[in-house]
């Protein structure tokens, strides 16, 4: 019964790629999302998260041959209105316009046409470790998979619908992310990962080997021993960037700041 009730305190939380950028970011934030897990306190624009996830969504019907062109485009103007995406602003406070995200879905399908075999939105989640109070796994949900036609290699492709192309590191993080989740499963590394800015009509290209993938597993350990080193207690969590406009936690962020503003007055 005490093993039971053991196994209920325990806090599981995996390492993925938006938890791995949130951990960069402010270890502050990475604790009060996934170990406290405090509920939201600041408004955040939600069309961007709902409009990204109508687009993976219709190309993926897409490539599993589960809807054609027309059902696409008529799947997104559907799911437009049931997502009540004509009522909510972006940070500029207008509407999103739904034909710029029918293009990136146009420019989506000819990228999809041009591979074979495809793999769509596979989940590859597997435990890392753990202590007496925190269990830490590895999950990613890659895309899609796929044949190039052109020279017959597997690639990863993964789906943008931002407004600029990504200069920091998250984006490159994320691929090899992915590369890290394919050797580890399927023991292979993929020849390459294309990241398709679908508004943009742009794409940007990685390459990892073996050693890049050792190198980005062992640093993956030493978070994981990190945070299970921290453990549940709050003020081992370093604040970092918490002024972000997606922070939807930042009251409690500015909470804590206080807190320990007061602590070493």
């Amino acid at each position: 019964m005490e093993i039971n009730k053991e196994c209920e305190r325990k806090i599981f939380l995996n390492l993925s790629p938006s938890s791995l950028n949130t951990y960069y970011q402010s270890p502050l934030l990475f604790y009060l999302k996934y170990i406290a897990k405090v509920p939201d306190d600041t408004y955040v624009p939600v069309c961007y998260g709902l409009s990204g996830n109508i687009v993976h969504e219709c190309l993926e019907k897409y490539a599993k041959k589960e809807l054609d062109r027309d059902g696409v485009y008529l799947h997104l103007l559907t799911q437009w209105e049931k997502q009540n995406l004509p009522e909510q602003k972006d940070i500029c406070n207008n509407i999103l316009n739904p034909l710029e995200y029918l293009n990136a879905i146009l420019k989506g399908i000819e990228i999809i046409d041009q591979h074979e075999n495809h793999i769509c939105e596979e989940t590859i989640l597997f435990p890392f470790k753990e202590n007496e109070n925190i269990k830490i796994g590895i999950k990613g949900i890659i895309d899609l998979q796929a044949i190039e036609k052109e020279c017959k290699q597997q690639v990863i492709l993964d789906y943008k619908t931002s407004n600029s192309v990504s200069e920091d590191k998250n984006f490159e993080r994320q691929a090899l992310f992915y590369n890290f989740l394919i050797y580890k499963k399927k023991n292979i590394i993929p020849s390459k990962t294309c990241l398709h800015y679908l508004k943009l009509g742009v794409s940007k290209e990685y390459i990892f080997d073996i050693d890049e993938i050792t190198e980005f597993e062992k640093e993956l350990h030493k978070i994981a021993d990190t945070i299970l080193t921290y453990g549940t207690n709050i003020e081992n969590y370093p604040i970092g960037r918490i002024d972000d406009l997606f922070n939807s936690k930042k009251q409690a962020c500015l909470k804590e700041i206080e807190r320990r503003k007061n602590l070493t007055k």
